[in-house]
């Protein structure tokens, strides 16, 4: 009987469960992973909508700052205001001239830049600035020649420009600045004046957003913040940043982030997105948690129908099962009376019919088994104990003996054995020196019965004599040496027998040698095709006093020990038939017993 534990109702709803638990586990992995890559696609794609947002924006701001530097760049007076070295003014109406000038361009450019108080415009002459839009007082335009970067502006082609992020110390506060310089060149490589303009950082920094699920960077070409949302971060270089290229998803300080950028038209600047990979999924935990909760509910729901329609189901099986249980017990004369059209149904009726046939042959079996006692034990009083029919050979032989003819009581026990290793037919296997006093019984009474002189003789290396070999599996081998080897006349038979080791085992290796007719190589190349065929020997060729024929000692060696067996047979005309046996060497075997074959009571 099932247990409770064990209960084909339980077995069936623990699968239905896995059934159940197993798809929705896969299907909430795959929808994670695939819909991951769709909810960061969209993350990206809106980052870059902002991005390209932000950098119209500051790009304009650029822009603005060429288009000024332009005007100035483009002005031939300006131009021919800065070649002029006032030192070299001799006369007063040259020095009135350049003053009228100076004064001329200087309204010009202040209507130009004076309403622009986020920019800082600069002309430099070679030797001295040339104009401000502001005050000397809050910066020191001759400050400019001291700067690190100065000199890069003598190396750049004509119309080129040098960008980076400056902070300017004046007397009342620090300013941070996008600085932009640029050569006036009179030709493609002497300069005659600079022009330097400051872009206030905060006209920038509105573009940049950063809050908890985005922040905006504008870093320079050497990863060094130029703008951001926190004035403090200015100036920081950001060691994490590669200019070769960044991965989608990077990590900083142990913090995954999405990473988006957008180059700058007007220099090699970038506006760059970091976007916490946190924040991108949890909007994707959230859709689907809600799915999850939902087939949770639905799933809860279907299995507890299940789990009514499974219990409904199996309860006749349950029923069946106990019954069963009480036919084990011995109680035939049960029935269950489960009836259906379904597969149980037919089964339990099947059982109950085959309980009423299971009674009727006990009934037929009871009187069956007392018709069969009665027929036994009259064969037994017909039968002859054949031990009887031994007893009493040997008693002749005894008489025989008695009245001196030794040869005749010789003849009688080679029979006497002969007959008894025939009959018993329990022992598959015998020790070789057995198998060898049969086959000395067997030329016996070969030798009398056609009048010959056939011998034997045998030599086994020291402990082979005890090696178990299949019973009657020499005989078949010198029957087929005195009938065909000798054709019934005098020869000689040699029986050897040695052990191999090879390859770790121990092997038993017969030889049977004569030295009758031989073959012709035809006749032997026939016996070697018989003996390698292992399909079943016919009827008519089994006329050996054993019932075993030569092919079947090679069968029945194949058979016992498999692919362990080597047989080979050599033969010449005119000299004699060798035959060689090597299969596993054993002294005890399974099921094997010892029957003495010289025993004759």
């Amino acid at each position: 009987m099932l247990t409770r534990q064990d209960s084909l109702r339980k077995k069936l709803v623990w699968s239905a469960l896995i059934c159940f638990v197993i798809p929705l586990a896969v299907i909430y992995l795959v929808t994670n992973y695939f819909t991951r890559d769709i909810i960061l696609e969209k993350v990206v794609l809106n980052a870059e909508d902002s991005l390209k947002v932000a950098k119209s924006e500051i790009n304009s701001i650029f822009e603005q700052t060429l288009n000024l530097s332009n005007f100035v760049l483009m002005n031939n007076e300006i131009r021919q205001m800065l070649m002029v070295n006032k030192a070299e003014l001799a006369s007063p109406q040259q020095k009135q001239e350049y003053a009228v000038n100076f004064s001329k361009l200087s309204r010009i450019l202040d209507d130009l830049f004076i309403q622009k108080d986020d920019f800082q415009v600069t002309i430099l002459g070679v030797k001295e600035p040339f104009y401000t839009n502001y005050s000397h007082s809050d910066l020191n335009p001759r400050l400019w020649y001291e700067k690190s970067w100065f000199p890069n502006l003598n190396k750049l082609p004509l119309f080129s420009s040098y960008w980076l992020g400056e902070q300017v110390q004046s007397a009342k506060t620090k300013f941070t600045f996008v600085t932009m310089g640029r050569p006036i060149k009179r030709t493609a490589s002497i300069p005659i004046g600079y022009m330097i303009v400051n872009v206030n950082e905060r006209l920038i920094r509105p573009y940049l957003t950063t809050n908890e699920n985005q922040e905006m960077i504008l870093l320079d070409a050497s990863g060094v913040v130029i703008s951001h949302a926190d004035p403090s971060r200015i100036g920081e270089k950001l060691l994490w940043w590669k200019p070769e290229g960044m991965e989608r998803t990077i990590e900083i300080e142990g913090k995954k982030y999405i990473y988006v950028e957008q180059v700058l038209e007007s220099n090699d600047w970038r506006v760059v997105s970091l976007i916490p990979l946190s924040a991108a999924i949890d909007k994707n935990k959230q859709v689907l948690f809600i799915s999850f909760i939902v087939q949770a509910l639905f799933f809860s729901l279907f299995f507890g129908l299940l789990t009514i329609r499974i219990s409904a189901l199996t309860k006749p099986i349950r029923d069946l099962s106990v019954f069963v249980t009480k036919i084990g017990r011995g109680q035939l004369d049960e029935r269950n009376g489960i009836r259906g059209h379904n597969e149980v149904g037919h089964l339990a009726k099947t059982i109950d019919f085959m309980l009423d046939r299971i009674q009727e042959m006990f009934e037929q079996i009871t009187v069956e088994q007392a018709k069969k006692r009665k027929a036994e034990l009259e064969m037994l009083q017909a039968q002859i104990n054949p031990h009887f029919m031994f007893n009493l050979l040997n008693s002749i032989r005894l008489n025989i003996l008695v009245q001196g003819d030794r040869e005749n009581a010789e003849l009688i026990k080679s029979l006497s054995s002969l007959l008894r290793m025939t009959i018993n037919r329990d022992n598959e296997f015998i020790p070789l020196q057995e198998e060898a006093d049969t086959v000395l019984h067997y030329v016996r009474l070969m030798n009398f019965r056609h009048a010959n002189q056939v011998r034997v003789a045998y030599n086994f290396e020291d402990g082979c004599e005890q090696a178990l070999v299949p019973r009657f599996m020499i005989q078949p081998l010198i029957e087929n040496a005195i009938i065909h080897g000798f054709e019934q006349f005098d020869g000689e038979i040699f029986i050897d027998a040695s052990m191999e080791r090879s390859s770790g085992s121990e092997l038993l290796q017969i030889t049977v040698r004569d030295n009758g007719i031989g073959m012709t190589e035809s006749k032997l190349k026939e016996l070697q095709a018989k003996s390698e065929d292992d399909s079943e020997t016919q009827d008519g060729e089994r006329k050996s006093f054993s019932g075993i024929g030569v092919k079947n000692v090679f069968q029945r060696l194949r058979l016992v020990y498999g692919e362990s067996v080597k047989t080979t047979i050599e033969s010449e005309s005119g000299v004699g038939t060798t035959i060689t046996l090597i299969f596993p060497f054993e002294c005890e075997r399974a099921g094997a017993q010892r029957v003495d074959g010289n025993s004759s009571g």
